[in-house]
């Protein structure tokens, strides 16, 4: 039993504090995976640059021709053909390219692609997050367990002293079998329940483990005497949280698909240059008929003048969708306020649960004395020694639980408003708890 006691409950020497877990999911396999995919949009919204920039080209090109090219020439009577060319044929050239206007689409794409690279980058943060969320319910949640099984060791070591106080009075008579029988079958229940709650905590932090991608073992954290205003905090929520300046960002990347989409109403112009020579041999220097050297520069223009309203209807699906995405934006935000109000009662029930649950400890702990000492003059059954001893370790692990609650709730609110607020106001300095 104590060799349990002692796995389950590990000296805080080995522990990791609250900063030292969250400071290990900050290079978790999940983290790395969202960076990774953050790259991704970084280069694609690099590549975008690139379609403003001219495009040089080098071609070669070789082909044997059926039959030889030939021009009819009507001189007198009797028509003549002369070849014009050759069967064999080879051409090479080096093009230069550049667009000139393109009705804005180029730079609506290059746009769109660098706010869809902010937006993955705000994606990584609000990861992380959710991350520290998910890490510091796991944490508190184990603290819990570490103070119910520090409960339950109390509870069993009394368990123990009355179980040899029992045994004294049963052997000179003054105690029945069946009052001996109960304290030992509370004994055998405390025992019980300790391998239980060990297990629960295993299992805790083996999924804690999983997140930080690294093996923990046990956890401290330290209570903060963070200010918490519930305005202030609602404010910077909707202002600069990152899963809403997402939603933000996505707006502008639906503002460049309808410049995109109107790009169409635009001719396009463009010039293009180019070192291009021709043979009938790969030195491409000429067929004996014509010129060997084919260099040109020049310029073209495109505008498409009717394809079925289609243009028109792209800019209103893409309105649309930027309309669709405003609507969400604005539920998203009410959806915010509500969480956070509703957090912000339960984190004054949770306190006010506490100030009761001491109370309630207080009672139990006069009321385990009392018993105790009836006890001892045979005032008081085994039942009611082993039920006061059995409600005292549940009065102690249910205050112990409300603080690691407490605790959960306060950095759930911080983290709520937004990550650079937590790592601002949160993981700074802190208080003993």
């Amino acid at each position: 039993m104590k060799r349990l006691l002692f796995l389950a409950l590990p000296a805080l020497l080995w522990a990791e504090s609250y900063e030292e877990i969250l400071g290990r999911i900050d290079s978790s396999l999940a983290m790395k995976s969202a960076t990774q995919m953050q790259m991704a949009a970084r280069e694609m919204a690099e590549s975008a640059k690139g379609k403003n920039l001219p495009t040089l080209d080098a071609d070669f090109t070789a082909s044997w021709l059926k039959d030889t090219p030939t021009a009819t020439f009507h001189i007198g009577p009797t028509p003549t053909k002369a070849p014009m060319g050759k069967k064999r044929n080879f051409d090479g050239a080096l093009t230069l390219k550049y667009p000139l206007f393109t009705g804005f689409a180029i730079t609506a794409a290059i746009d769109k692609a660098a706010w869809q690279h902010r937006q993955a980058s705000l994606k990584v943060l609000d990861l992380k997050r959710n991350l520290y969320l998910n890490a510091t319910k796991l944490i508190a949640a184990i603290d819990a367990t570490d103070h119910r099984l520090e409960a339950l060791k109390k509870a069993k070591k009394a368990t123990d002293d009355a179980l040899k106080k029992a045994q004294g009075l049963y052997d000179n008579g003054l105690l029945p079998p069946a009052d001996l029988y109960n304290i030992q079958a509370k004994s055998y229940e405390i025992e019980a329940e300790v391998t239980d709650t060990a297990s629960q905590r295993s299992q805790l932090l083996n999924t804690l483990s999983r997140i930080a991608n690294y093996p923990i073992e046990s956890v401290t954290f330290h209570d903060r005497s963070t200010m918490m205003d519930k305005e202030a905090i609602e404010k910077e929520a909707l202002s600069d949280r990152e899963d809403i300046r997402a939603l933000k960002a996505a707006l502008k990347v639906h503002d460049e698909e309808i410049r995109l989409a109107k790009s169409r109403y635009y001719p396009t112009v463009g010039t293009a240059a180019a070192l291009k020579r021709m043979g009938d041999t790969p030195a491409l220097n000429g067929n004996d008929i014509m010129n060997a050297d084919e260099t040109y520069i020049g310029a073209s223009l495109s505008w498409n003048l009717f394809n079925g309203f289609s243009d028109h209807h792209r800019i209103e699906a893409a309105r649309y969708q930027k309309l669709s995405a405003a609507t969400s934006l604005a539920d998203y935000k009410n959806r915010v306020k509500t969480e956070l109000d509703n957090a912000f009662l339960q984190l004054a029930a949770l306190k006010s649960r506490l100030l009761s649950a001491k109370m309630e400890e207080k009672a139990k702990e006069a009321y385990y004395k009392l018993t105790e000492g009836r006890f001892e003059n045979q005032l008081a059954s085994a039942d009611e020694l082993s039920r006061s001893i059995a409600d005292l370790a549940a009065a102690r692990a249910k205050v112990a639980a409300l603080k690691s609650q407490i605790f959960n709730q306060k950095a759930a609110i911080i983290l709520m408003s937004g990550l650079e607020n937590f790592e601002r106001e949160y993981m700074g300095s802190s208080k003993k708890r």
